[in-house]
């Protein structure tokens, strides 16, 4: 028994120390490369950096990675930098939540990285839907579906349902993605709609998952957006440019336009 604790209290101080000696490329602008003792490897958004690796910024380029803890460091000047190096360049976060939305998205790539799929935070089983994510608020007059393709299906059929009056639209496509405008009857602000992409044409919809959005006007966007204030100031000061910070916030808080 003594030894079952010993081996459980080692693993998890492993974990952790694991944790505590990475990085996670969470933006990259230009181009890098993390040397490992058997070459280099390109670094792309999601690429992990360990005290194990060298990282070769090139010139121009520009790094924000993040760590478990929430914390950000930026690298804007080429060179090669060794971990303790990378970690001399921490930026301040101005509140809480920029270091829980930094948490969020380690939690993410780590996901990603384990191959774990979760949606909306509940497992939704096999589903083509990828944008919008499930249950975002959206203002904007050209409503844009995307999803997976699967090989040797040639045709796709969208559903769109409209929870007050309970009406469904109903297309079909060869491609992997399909925009309507809001001034189609279907449509109205402050209604909240459920869409899925099957392969059938004909499913049994009780039983298929949907996702779902609400339809929101550009006010309430901008009333929505204050509670992210101090959120978008933070990653301003990391460089990222007005459009970056608008699908940032909509992929993890599901607030779109």
């Amino acid at each position: 028994m003594e030894k079952s604790v010993i081996i459980i209290l080692i693993c998890c101080f492993s974990i952790t120390l694991k944790a505590q000696d990475s990085l996670c490329v969470f933006n990259i602008k230009g181009s890098a490369y993390n040397k490992i003792s058997n070459g280099t490897k390109v670094v792309t958004k999601g690429s992990f950096i360990t005290s194990k690796t060298t990282l070769i910024v090139d010139q121009f380029t520009k790094i924000v990675a993040i760590n478990s803890k929430g914390d950000a460091y930026k690298i804007e000047t080429d060179g090669n930098y060794n971990f303790d190096e990378i970690i001399m360049f921490k930026m301040n976060a101005s509140k809480n939540l920029t270091t829980k939305y930094f948490k969020l998205i380690w939690s993410e790539f780590t996901k990603k990285k384990s191959n774990k799929t979760i949606i909306g935070g509940v497992f939704r089983g096999n589903v083509l839907m990828e944008y919008p994510k499930d249950s975002v608020k959206w203002a904007s007059s050209k409503i844009t579906l995307q999803w997976k393709t699967e090989r040797e299906i040639s045709e796709y059929f969208v559903f769109v349902r409209n929870l007050k009056t309970n009406k469904i639209l109903k297309l079909s496509t060869n491609g992997s993605q399909l925009s309507l405008y809001n001034n189609l009857n279907i449509f109205s602000e402050g209604t909240q709609y459920e869409w899925v992409v099957t392969t059938q044409e004909f499913p049994n919809l009780k039983n298929t998952p949907f996702f779902n959005f609400t339809l929101i006007d550009r006010n309430a966007y901008v009333d929505l957006t204050l509670n992210y204030t101090d959120l978008i100031k933070d990653l301003e000061g990391l460089g990222f440019t007005k459009t970056e910070i608008e699908t940032l916030i909509c992929d993890t808080y599901g607030l779109c336009k």
